[in-house]
């Protein structure tokens, strides 16, 4: 039977349950890093799965994708779509930085009692922030502090954020030049990019890969771009309860099975629309939206409670530990930095700038 209603029709942009998504896919990141940071197999891994990380990070990208093609699609301007990008991502990031090399790292270095505050450490501090200004983590430590550890890295989430705001960008001059509402076009450029992704991805092309960093970066434009995709054609994307529980059996098979994922993230699209719709939470960031909190500040938290514990802790435990403190920024965050800055868009708006 013909379904009655396409995800465009049961979406609703000021009810849903895609705030309620992120914060638990954000926890998905968390319970990775606990894992890996903590030099053990992250149990989805162990069992021939994607890491429960890369389910978070992928799924961030579709639905970044679909709502940001969907924020450009509503109110087509380069200028504020623009400002409203930057309001999103970088007076938190910048905070974080400073957060973690002036605040976090001395704490480390109290409790660790391996190294007094001196011009080296000062120096180390304001370079960390410098070079990272610009969302490419440049310098990844200070004065090597976490050289003992798996990452060597204060804050290894970070990476994500350039890449997104990239593709922001890319997809504003795309929209600027009309080509967001040919959809021939973009289905075009997305075959392009799936080729290139898996084919450069199989032959493990050093130029590629030293451009993108890693394999795990190479996936990611194509998760937004499919995430652009739903939100083009979401009027002609069926709502239907049976191809839901088929998308989720094909995504588990696919992620098992299928090394290269060319398919993957179409199922997982269609989930998470599923999910954003049909969740009975609907609305839940109206009380704070503490995902991009969440993500930036749990891996530095892990870091700093594996450099200053001096014990072994069980990766279960030692992700429920973190989760205090990191909701505890997180909530500081979206309170101080995150919400005073996204209010300027108001401001802008009646400014028509």
């Amino acid at each position: 039977m013909k379904p009655n209603y396409t995800i465009d029709q049961l979406y609703n942009p000021k009810s849903n349950s895609i705030g309620f998504l992120r914060l638990i896919l954000a926890l998905m990141v968390i319970m990775q890093h606990s894992f890996v940071l903590n030099n053990e197999l992250e149990p989805l891994t162990s069992i021939g799965f994607l890491s429960s990380g890369a389910i978070g990070v992928h799924s961030f990208f579709i639905l970044s994708g679909f709502l940001i093609s969907s924020s450009w699609i509503n109110n087509p301007n380069f200028i504020n779509f623009s400002l409203r990008r930057i309001l999103r991502i970088f007076p938190a990031f910048w905070v974080c930085l400073i957060v973690v090399a002036f605040i976090f790292v001395p704490i480390t270095l109290i409790l660790n009692k391996t190294s007094s505050i001196d011009f080296d450490l000062i120096k180390s501090q304001c370079t960390y922030l410098l070079y990272n200004l610009s969302l490419i983590i440049n310098q990844p430590d200070i004065l090597n502090l976490t050289h003992g550890l798996a990452e060597r890295s204060l804050n290894g989430s970070l990476w994500t954020l350039s890449w997104e705001f990239l593709f922001y960008v890319l997809l504003a001059i795309v929209g600027f030049f009309g080509l967001l509402s040919k959809r021939k076009i973009w289905i075009t450029l997305l075959i392009i990019i799936c080729i290139i992704t898996y084919w450069f991805s199989d032959c493990k092309c050093t130029i590629f890969l030293k451009l993108y960093v890693s394999e795990n970066v190479a996936i990611l434009p194509y998760m937004f771009g499919v995430g652009v995709l739903c939100a083009i054609y979401k009027k002609h994307i069926p709502h239907s309860h049976l191809l839901f529980c088929l998308s989720v059996i094909a995504w588990l098979l696919d992620i098992k099975y299928n090394e290269h994922l060319p398919l993957h993230p179409f199922f997982l699209s269609y989930i998470l629309m599923w999910l954003m719709i049909n969740l009975p939470i609907k609305s839940f960031e109206k009380h704070g939206d503490y995902s991009y909190g969440i993500y930036i500040y749990h891996f530095p938290i892990i870091q700093i409670i594996l450099l200053t514990t001096g014990v072994v802790i069980p990766s279960y435990l030692l992700f429920f530990v973190v989760l205090i403190p990191t909701f505890l920024m997180a909530y500081l965050s979206w309170k101080y930095v995150e919400e005073p800055s996204l209010s300027l868009k108001r401001y802008f708006k009646k400014n028509g700038k």
